[in-house]
């Protein structure tokens, strides 16, 4: 076992290299935010539910380890709060401004070069290559984002419950009971209304809908 004991020293220096890294610890700030604007809107599998904790507390720990400015940080979590909010209000200026806080929170997050005279606030400044590719990154994500939830408020204006009440689909997620399913090409956010869970793959039937949640059960063998 000589050879498992030497590499976990290697191992713990090399995620505590990382933790000191402010480019991985700001992509893993990133990554975490997005990811817990996404759990809102994908519910169900609890993958990004896991993914947005892993990568706030790493970065936590990483920001310990940093000089971090607690205005730059307050920024950035600004700036998700404003995609998030644009999700519902569908604004192009309220995604610039989105844009521009977070742009604005990464050149503050950590000092800049010239600070002190060994390199550490060099050591610290973040890639302009980093900060620009997380804003043009989290534009484009939140778009995509605001273009699904536009989509799905059409959706909502034409189809009434009677028309979905009674259409048959697919469970894309398990539903234990929340999940999501696939009901006339287009995915929903469904609740299964019976005490068996619906796996992965079942055959589903509506049998109500609350806002843009699908009341669901386990579609019968025999077609309606």
């Amino acid at each position: 076992m000589p050879g498992k004991a030497a590499l976990e020293p290697e191992i713990a220096l090399m995620v505590w290299g990382a933790l000191t890294n402010p480019n991985v610890v700001y992509v893993l700030l990133i990554v975490g935010l997005g990811a817990s604007a996404s759990a809102f809107y994908v519910p169900g599998t609890g993958l990004l539910e896991a993914l947005a904790v892993v990568c706030l507390v790493l970065a936590v720990l990483g920001l310990t380890q940093q000089p971090a400015n607690v205005a730059g940080l307050a920024l950035i979590v600004a700036a998700g709060v404003l995609f998030i909010v644009d999700l519902k209000v569908h604004s192009v200026g309220l995604t610039m401004v989105a844009a521009v806080t977070l742009v604005l929170g990464s050149v503050f997050l950590f000092p800049s070069a010239g600070g002190s005279c060994d390199g550490s606030a060099r050591a610290a400044r973040l890639s302009p290559w980093l900060i620009a590719g997380a804003a043009i990154g989290s534009v484009g994500f939140f778009a995509v984002a605001l273009s699904a939830a536009a989509r799905a408020q059409r959706i909502k204006s034409k189809l009434s419950s009677s028309e979905l009440v009674g259409r048959r689909g697919w469970a894309t997620t398990a539903l234990d009971p929340r999940g999501t399913v696939q009901v006339e090409s287009e995915l929903w956010t469904a609740i299964a209304d019976e005490d068996a869970a619906i796996g992965a793959g079942d055959e589903i039937e509506v049998i109500a809908i609350e806002g843009l949640t699908l009341m669901v059960e386990r579609a019968s063998r025999s077609e309606p």
